[in-house]
Parts: structure tokens; C-alpha cells; sequence
């Protein structure tokens, strides 16, 4: 009896490192909305990491968010999958969908983050509501 417990702790301690080997194997993604207004975000990725910016918003994968103020947006791919990112545009949605806007430069795998990496976009303003702006934080 007690070699059959051990062999499941054994088991279910590969399945939990299986999971971590996994999850190294994803790039996270945060959008991150510490302002008092929605922000409409357009962003491109793409599994080509030396795509020129240009391109990258031709040929890359669109996805659109519209975070509320104080919420966060949350997504994975895999490393294969997100070699480069960037915020092609996002809109804070201050009085009928008028306001600032910002954008990024492209983030690129290897230069910028990592595979396994969290990347976090975090979108504010000043109490002016004119300085929008996008801070990029990557882990590791």
C-alpha cells in the first residue's frame, strides 16, 4: 500500500512539473487599464519575429479589446505562435469615444522578452487626461 501512494506522489508530481514546462512554453499577456475611462485597443502579433513593423500590422494576427476603466485583459500563445507584438493603437474613450491615443513600438522575442515571459501593458493618463500613455513591463 504505501509503494502504491508513493508511486501516485511520484506520478502527480510529473504531471505538476508538466504543467509548469508547459506554461514556460506560453508568453503571457496583460492589458492593463489603470485609467478612469474605457481604452479600445488594437494590437497585432505574429509568429514571425523579424517582421517589419509595417508588415507586421499587414500580415499579423489583429485582435481588438475594449477594457473598462480598472479592469484587466489577459491572454496566452504559444511561444511559437507570439514572436512579436505590438499596440497599434489604443484609443481612451474620454467623452462619445473622443480622447488621446497611444501606441508601442514592436516588442520582438529574444530582444525585448522571452518565451515564458509576461508581458504587461498598462494604459493611464494624468489628471489632465491628455498624457495617455502605454507602459511596457516584461517578466524575466
Amino acid at each position: 500500500m504505501m509503494r502504491a501512494i508513493q508511486c501516485a506522489v511520484v506520478v502527480g508530481l510529473v504531471f505538476l512539473a508538466g504543467c509548469d514546462i508547459l506554461a514556460l512554453n506560453m508568453v503571457h499577456v496583460s492589458l492593463v487599464n489603470s485609467s478612469d475611462y474605457d481604452v479600445e485597443v488594437e494590437l497585432y502579433i505574429s509568429d514571425q519575429q523579424e517582421l517589419p513593423e509595417v508588415l507586421l500590422t499587414e500580415l499579423g494576427d489583429e485582435l481588438q479589446y475594449t477594457i473598462s476603466a480598472g479592469q484587466t485583459v489577459s491572454f496566452s500563445r504559444d511561444c511559437d505562435e507570439l514572436q512579436a507584438i505590438m499596440i497599434e493603437d489604443a484609443d481612451l474613450q474620454v467623452i462619445g469615444g473622443i480622447g488621446p491615443e497611444a501606441s508601442t513600438g514592436v516588442l520582438r522575442d529574444g530582444d525585448d522578452f522571452n518565451c515564458g515571459s509576461f508581458i504587461t501593458f498598462t494604459f493611464d493618463h494624468s489628471d489632465e487626461i491628455l498624457d495617455f500613455d502605454i507602459t511596457v513591463r516584461t517578466i524575466p
